[in-house]
Protein backbone atom coordinates (compact mmCIF):
# COMPACT_ATOMS: atom_id res chain seq x y z
CA UNK A 1 0.00 0.00 0.00
CA UNK A 2 1.72 3.45 -0.86
CA UNK A 3 2.23 5.99 1.96
CA UNK A 4 0.91 9.37 1.18
CA UNK A 5 3.79 12.01 0.60
CA UNK A 6 3.22 15.62 1.52
CA UNK A 7 4.07 17.45 -1.40
CA UNK A 8 4.96 20.57 0.26
CA UNK A 9 7.57 18.60 2.53
CA UNK A 10 10.54 18.38 0.06
CA UNK A 11 9.91 21.40 -1.80
CA UNK A 12 10.23 24.86 -0.73
CA UNK A 13 8.40 26.73 -3.21
CA UNK A 14 5.19 25.47 -2.34
CA UNK A 15 5.94 27.08 1.37
CA UNK A 16 2.88 29.47 1.72
CA UNK A 17 5.44 31.55 3.58
CA UNK A 18 8.93 31.44 1.89
CA UNK A 19 11.89 33.24 3.43
CA UNK A 20 12.69 36.84 3.01
CA UNK A 21 15.50 36.72 0.49
CA UNK A 22 15.25 40.51 -0.63
CA UNK A 23 19.13 41.58 -0.13
CA UNK A 24 20.32 44.99 -0.41
CA UNK A 25 23.39 46.52 -1.13
CA UNK A 26 26.39 45.70 1.95
CA UNK A 27 27.10 48.31 4.74
CA UNK A 28 30.46 49.32 2.67
CA UNK A 29 28.95 49.77 -0.29
CA UNK A 30 25.76 51.84 1.14
CA UNK A 31 28.22 54.18 2.37
CA UNK A 32 29.57 54.52 -0.78
CA UNK A 33 26.23 55.22 -2.52
CA UNK A 34 25.77 58.06 -0.07
CA UNK A 35 28.84 60.04 -0.79
CA UNK A 36 27.28 61.04 -3.97
CA UNK A 37 25.42 63.66 -2.45
CA UNK A 38 29.51 65.21 -1.98
CA UNK A 39 28.45 66.18 -5.85
CA UNK A 40 25.87 68.90 -4.12
CA UNK A 41 29.41 71.41 -3.99
CA UNK A 42 28.83 72.17 -6.87
CA UNK A 43 25.05 73.55 -5.79
CA UNK A 44 26.15 77.08 -4.73
CA UNK A 45 28.56 77.94 -7.86
CA UNK A 46 25.62 77.42 -10.20
CA UNK A 47 23.73 79.79 -8.57
CA UNK A 48 25.87 82.33 -8.28
CA UNK A 49 26.96 82.27 -12.03
CA UNK A 50 23.36 81.92 -12.97
CA UNK A 51 22.70 84.64 -10.54
CA UNK A 52 21.74 87.62 -12.08
CA UNK A 53 24.05 89.56 -8.93
CA UNK A 54 27.37 88.51 -11.20
CA UNK A 55 26.59 89.58 -14.29
CA UNK A 56 25.01 92.99 -13.55
CA UNK A 57 27.86 95.45 -13.83
CA UNK A 58 26.49 98.07 -11.27
CA UNK A 59 26.89 95.56 -9.08
CA UNK A 60 30.56 94.60 -8.95
CA UNK A 61 31.38 98.16 -9.72
CA UNK A 62 29.08 99.48 -6.43
CA UNK A 63 30.64 96.40 -4.32
CA UNK A 64 34.10 96.96 -5.77
CA UNK A 65 33.63 100.50 -4.21
CA UNK A 66 31.93 98.96 -0.54
CA UNK A 67 34.64 96.22 -0.61
CA UNK A 68 31.96 93.57 -0.93
CA UNK A 69 32.47 90.10 -2.01
CA UNK A 70 30.34 88.65 -4.61
CA UNK A 71 30.11 85.21 -3.05
CA UNK A 72 28.14 82.56 -2.51
CA UNK A 73 26.76 84.23 1.12
CA UNK A 74 26.07 87.25 -0.44
CA UNK A 75 24.02 85.83 -3.30
CA UNK A 76 21.76 83.52 -0.80
CA UNK A 77 20.89 86.76 1.53
CA UNK A 78 19.77 88.16 -1.83
CA UNK A 79 17.99 85.73 -3.20
CA UNK A 80 16.32 85.34 0.46
CA UNK A 81 15.27 88.84 0.74
CA UNK A 82 14.30 89.22 -2.94
CA UNK A 83 12.24 85.75 -2.77
CA UNK A 84 11.68 84.79 0.56
CA UNK A 85 8.87 82.14 0.03
CA UNK A 86 10.17 80.61 -3.22
CA UNK A 87 13.49 79.80 -1.77
CA UNK A 88 12.10 78.37 1.29
CA UNK A 89 10.38 76.32 -0.87
CA UNK A 90 13.21 74.99 -2.77
CA UNK A 91 15.20 74.60 0.28
CA UNK A 92 12.20 72.32 2.22
CA UNK A 93 11.65 70.19 -1.01
CA UNK A 94 15.41 69.59 -1.65
CA UNK A 95 15.93 68.81 1.72
CA UNK A 96 12.85 66.33 1.88
CA UNK A 97 14.17 64.74 -1.42
CA UNK A 98 17.63 64.18 -0.02
CA UNK A 99 16.88 62.88 3.24
CA UNK A 100 14.06 60.30 1.93
CA UNK A 101 16.65 58.72 -0.03
CA UNK A 102 19.14 59.05 2.56
CA UNK A 103 16.64 57.04 5.12
CA UNK A 104 15.31 54.75 2.66
CA UNK A 105 19.02 53.11 1.67
CA UNK A 106 19.77 52.97 5.15
CA UNK A 107 16.51 51.00 6.09
CA UNK A 108 16.16 49.08 3.40
CA UNK A 109 16.89 45.83 4.96
CA UNK A 110 14.67 46.29 8.02
CA UNK A 111 11.29 47.32 5.81
CA UNK A 112 9.44 44.99 4.01
CA UNK A 113 9.82 44.93 0.27
CA UNK A 114 6.70 46.73 -0.75
CA UNK A 115 6.24 49.07 2.61
CA UNK A 116 9.89 50.62 2.51
CA UNK A 117 9.51 53.46 0.47
CA UNK A 118 5.67 54.49 1.80
CA UNK A 119 6.87 54.50 4.49
CA UNK A 120 10.23 56.86 4.71
CA UNK A 121 8.49 58.85 2.33
CA UNK A 122 5.68 59.46 5.23
CA UNK A 123 8.37 59.57 7.84
CA UNK A 124 10.62 62.12 6.59
CA UNK A 125 7.85 64.62 6.44
CA UNK A 126 6.46 63.63 9.78
CA UNK A 127 9.63 64.38 11.33
CA UNK A 128 10.37 67.27 9.68
CA UNK A 129 7.49 68.97 11.15
CA UNK A 130 8.22 67.78 14.78
CA UNK A 131 4.78 65.69 14.99
CA UNK A 132 6.16 62.43 15.36
CA UNK A 133 3.54 59.45 15.63
CA UNK A 134 5.25 56.63 16.09
CA UNK A 135 4.06 54.25 13.85
CA UNK A 136 7.52 54.57 11.84
CA UNK A 137 10.75 54.75 13.69
CA UNK A 138 14.15 54.49 12.36
CA UNK A 139 16.27 51.04 13.18
CA UNK A 140 20.19 51.31 12.16
CA UNK A 141 21.96 54.56 13.21
CA UNK A 142 22.11 55.91 10.21
CA UNK A 143 18.33 56.38 9.63
CA UNK A 144 18.54 57.83 13.47
CA UNK A 145 20.68 59.96 12.58
CA UNK A 146 18.90 61.53 9.44
CA UNK A 147 15.90 61.67 11.39
CA UNK A 148 17.96 63.63 14.08
CA UNK A 149 18.96 65.97 10.95
CA UNK A 150 15.66 66.39 10.01
CA UNK A 151 13.95 67.16 12.69
CA UNK A 152 16.58 69.79 13.76
CA UNK A 153 16.35 71.44 10.25
CA UNK A 154 12.47 71.52 10.18
CA UNK A 155 12.67 73.27 13.36
CA UNK A 156 14.84 75.92 12.03
CA UNK A 157 13.05 75.96 8.67
CA UNK A 158 10.01 76.58 10.54
CA UNK A 159 11.37 79.79 12.14
CA UNK A 160 12.27 81.35 8.97
CA UNK A 161 7.99 80.32 7.91
CA UNK A 162 7.82 82.39 10.53
CA UNK A 163 9.90 85.35 9.85
CA UNK A 164 9.20 85.42 6.20
CA UNK A 165 5.08 85.11 7.66
CA UNK A 166 5.31 87.88 9.91
CA UNK A 167 7.42 90.53 7.33
CA UNK A 168 4.46 89.19 4.86
CA UNK A 169 1.74 90.24 7.11
CA UNK A 170 3.51 93.44 8.68
CA UNK A 171 2.01 96.89 7.41
CA UNK A 172 3.52 99.41 4.73
CA UNK A 173 4.30 102.80 6.10
CA UNK A 174 0.91 104.50 4.39
CA UNK A 175 -0.92 101.63 6.19
CA UNK A 176 1.25 102.33 9.32
CA UNK A 177 -0.31 106.13 9.08
CA UNK A 178 -3.80 105.50 8.25
CA UNK A 179 -4.81 102.70 10.71
CA UNK A 180 -2.67 104.85 13.95
CA UNK A 181 -4.66 107.70 12.33
CA UNK A 182 -7.85 106.01 12.37
CA UNK A 183 -7.42 104.57 15.85
CA UNK A 184 -6.37 108.33 17.60
CA UNK A 185 -10.10 109.38 16.17
CA UNK A 186 -11.56 106.25 17.58
CA UNK A 187 -9.51 106.80 20.84
CA UNK A 188 -10.69 110.45 20.89
CA UNK A 189 -14.15 109.56 20.60
CA UNK A 190 -13.91 106.35 23.58
CA UNK A 191 -12.39 109.38 25.86
CA UNK A 192 -14.98 111.85 25.30
CA UNK A 193 -17.40 109.14 25.76
CA UNK A 194 -15.59 107.76 29.38
CA UNK A 195 -15.27 111.90 30.19
CA UNK A 196 -19.33 112.35 29.67
CA UNK A 197 -19.93 109.36 31.60
CA UNK A 198 -17.77 110.09 34.08
CA UNK A 199 -19.63 113.71 34.32
CA UNK A 200 -22.82 112.14 34.56
CA UNK A 201 -22.14 109.67 37.65
CA UNK A 202 -20.93 112.19 39.48
CA UNK A 203 -23.94 114.46 38.89
CA UNK A 204 -26.02 111.28 39.58
CA UNK A 205 -23.98 110.68 42.54
CA UNK A 206 -24.53 114.48 44.16
CA UNK A 207 -28.04 114.57 43.26
CA UNK A 208 -28.85 111.14 45.79
CA UNK A 209 -26.56 112.14 47.92
CA UNK A 210 -28.26 115.19 48.04
CA UNK A 211 -32.06 113.29 48.81
CA UNK A 212 -30.76 111.06 51.12
CA UNK A 213 -31.11 107.70 48.96
CA UNK A 214 -28.74 105.56 50.01
CA UNK A 215 -29.11 102.42 47.96
CA UNK A 216 -28.60 104.67 44.46
CA UNK A 217 -26.10 106.69 45.58
CA UNK A 218 -24.09 103.33 46.55
CA UNK A 219 -24.97 102.23 42.95
CA UNK A 220 -24.02 105.66 41.14
CA UNK A 221 -21.03 105.65 43.22
CA UNK A 222 -19.92 102.24 42.04
CA UNK A 223 -21.10 103.56 38.27
CA UNK A 224 -18.70 106.23 38.81
CA UNK A 225 -15.24 104.44 39.76
CA UNK A 226 -16.06 102.05 37.00
CA UNK A 227 -16.50 105.01 34.69
CA UNK A 228 -13.42 106.94 35.76
CA UNK A 229 -11.49 103.44 35.45
CA UNK A 230 -12.30 103.37 32.22
CA UNK A 231 -11.24 106.81 31.39
CA UNK A 232 -8.18 106.27 32.57
CA UNK A 233 -7.94 102.94 30.63
CA UNK A 234 -8.76 104.68 27.38
CA UNK A 235 -6.20 107.66 28.09
CA UNK A 236 -3.27 105.57 28.43
CA UNK A 237 -4.67 103.64 25.16
CA UNK A 238 -4.63 107.18 23.80
CA UNK A 239 -1.24 108.43 25.03
CA UNK A 240 0.69 104.82 23.59
CA UNK A 241 -0.93 105.69 20.51
CA UNK A 242 -0.48 109.13 20.15
CA UNK A 243 3.53 107.81 21.24
CA UNK A 244 3.66 106.02 18.11
CA UNK A 245 2.56 108.67 15.66
CA UNK A 246 5.08 110.85 17.02
CA UNK A 247 7.76 108.50 16.64
CA UNK A 248 6.53 107.92 12.71
CA UNK A 249 6.43 110.97 12.18
CA UNK A 250 9.68 111.92 14.02
CA UNK A 251 11.51 109.12 12.28
CA UNK A 252 10.00 111.06 9.19
CA UNK A 253 11.25 114.56 10.02
CA UNK A 254 14.98 113.44 10.91
CA UNK A 255 14.39 111.51 6.87
CA UNK A 256 13.77 114.76 5.68
CA UNK A 257 16.48 116.92 7.86
CA UNK A 258 19.05 114.41 6.46
CA UNK A 259 17.82 115.02 3.40
CA UNK A 260 17.96 118.57 3.60
CA UNK A 261 21.24 118.65 5.02
CA UNK A 262 22.90 116.41 2.22
CA UNK A 263 21.91 118.98 -0.63
CA UNK A 264 22.89 121.80 1.79
CA UNK A 265 26.42 120.11 2.37
CA UNK A 266 26.24 119.09 -1.99
CA UNK A 267 25.38 122.85 -2.56
CA UNK A 268 28.24 124.14 -0.20
CA UNK A 269 30.45 121.22 -1.81
CA UNK A 270 29.72 122.82 -5.08
CA UNK A 271 30.10 126.28 -4.23
CA UNK A 272 33.40 125.55 -2.68
CA UNK A 273 35.12 123.61 -5.84
CA UNK A 274 33.74 127.04 -7.78
CA UNK A 275 35.32 129.25 -5.32
CA UNK A 276 38.75 126.88 -5.66
CA UNK A 277 38.73 127.12 -9.79
CA UNK A 278 38.51 130.45 -9.45
CA UNK A 279 41.34 130.88 -7.23
CA UNK A 280 42.99 128.58 -9.37
CA UNK A 281 42.36 130.87 -12.87
CA UNK A 282 43.54 134.20 -10.73
CA UNK A 283 46.51 132.33 -9.64
CA UNK A 284 46.99 131.11 -12.97
CA UNK A 285 47.45 134.70 -14.34
CA UNK A 286 49.41 136.42 -11.52
CA UNK A 287 51.90 133.98 -12.32
CA UNK A 288 51.77 134.78 -16.02
CA UNK A 289 51.63 138.73 -15.36
CA UNK A 290 54.77 138.14 -12.74
CA UNK A 291 56.56 136.33 -15.53
CA UNK A 292 56.32 138.60 -18.05
CA UNK A 293 57.71 141.00 -15.34
CA UNK A 294 60.81 139.70 -14.72
CA UNK A 295 61.21 138.93 -18.77
CA UNK A 296 60.82 142.37 -19.54
CA UNK A 297 62.82 143.86 -16.60
CA UNK A 298 65.26 141.28 -17.98
CA UNK A 299 65.16 142.78 -21.60
CA UNK A 300 65.84 146.33 -20.10
CA UNK A 301 68.54 145.70 -18.16
CA UNK A 302 70.31 144.01 -21.27
CA UNK A 303 69.77 147.12 -23.06
CA UNK A 304 71.15 149.33 -20.69
CA UNK A 305 74.19 146.79 -20.57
Amino acid sequence: MASYVNPRTNFPCLDPTPEQTFLFLSDADMLLSLLMFLRLYLLPRAVLLRSSVLGDASYRSIGSLNKIHFQYPFVLRVLVNSQPGRALLIFTMGLWLIAFWVLSVCERKHMKENEYLSDTFWLIPITFLTIGYGDVVPVTACGKVVCLFTGVMGVGCTALLVAVAADKLEFSRAEKHVHNFMMDIQCAKEMKCSAANVLQEAWLLYKHTKRKDGLRARKHHRKLLAAIHMFRHVRMKHRKIRDQVNTMVDISKMQMIMCDLSSSLSSSHRELEKRIESLDRKLDEMTRLLSALVESTQQQERQVL
